[in-house]
């Protein structure tokens, strides 16, 4: 069973900033498609597993609620490379090529490899829940706003 999802420490909210970019296509297929994040030199990845958190588009300044899977999608066994990818619950445009931070509240489960790719449906349908309403609670909507703040504070400084 997947451990429940607790708040990230409030004092250290981890983020990472950069370009979305193109995936194998995969997310599209099972339903969930998938912002492909190329992390930035100075953005540290987390550790592979799947988070809540919201995704803030630079061009835009919105803020997208979104499920993050950080790992090497085993359940493909394609690569051993560590890809960022965020399904946000309410875009459905392309954002090929905008900047974005991707700000984690919680982390919700470890990455694992599911016997099938419906098995892999069922769980992600699951995480989306799940991690919608982490980001409804008080504090999800902290990281949100936080989020907002330190766009704000970036783009006045520009």
């Amino acid at each position: 069973m997947p451990e429940s999802p607790g708040p990230a420490t409030p004092a250290a909210r981890p983020h990472l900033t950069g370009t979305v970019v193109h995936g194998a296509g995969r997310g599209h297929g099972l339903g969930f498609p998938t912002a492909n994040i190329a992390a930035g030199p100075d953005s540290p990845v987390p550790p592979a597993a799947v988070y809540s958190g919201w995704v803030l588009r630079h061009r835009t300044g919105a803020v997208h609620p979104a499920t993050i899977s950080v790992g090497s999608n085993p359940t493909f066994c394609d690569t051993a490379d560590v890809h960022v990818e965020a399904y946000c619950h309410d875009l459905a445009e392309d954002v090929y090529g905008e900047r974005v931070t991707v700000w984690f509240a919680a982390r919700i489960r470890d990455t694992v490899k599911f016997p099938s790719p419906a098995d892999l449906v069922r769980a992600v349908r699951e995480d989306v829940r799940r991690s919608g309403a982490v980001l409804a609670s008080d504090h999800g909507r902290r990281v949100r706003e936080d989020a907002l703040a330190a766009h704000r504070r970036t783009t006045t400084s520009s």
